[in-house]
């Protein structure tokens, strides 16, 4: 039997004047993610995929460096 695989927004984050969205990813009636993915509001460029925690908006602000 397979899984069916969904993707959630989570978060809108306001980080140093910047919008970004958290998705977290789930399969099956999962409550919690198998990962995260953030992306920029304003174009959908991805930040950061396939990170297995949560994301700080300090950890946020490292993947913009």
């Amino acid at each position: 039997m397979q899984l069916k695989e969904t993707t959630r927004k989570i978060a809108v984050l306001d980080i140093d004047g910047e919008s970004f969205e958290v998705d977290g990813h789930y399969r099956g009636k999962e409550s919690r993610a198998r990962w995260y993915t953030v992306t920029r509001s304003r174009d959908g460029s991805v930040t950061g995929d396939h990170l297995s925690k949560f994301p700080t908006c300090a950890k946020i602000r490292s993947l913009l460096h």
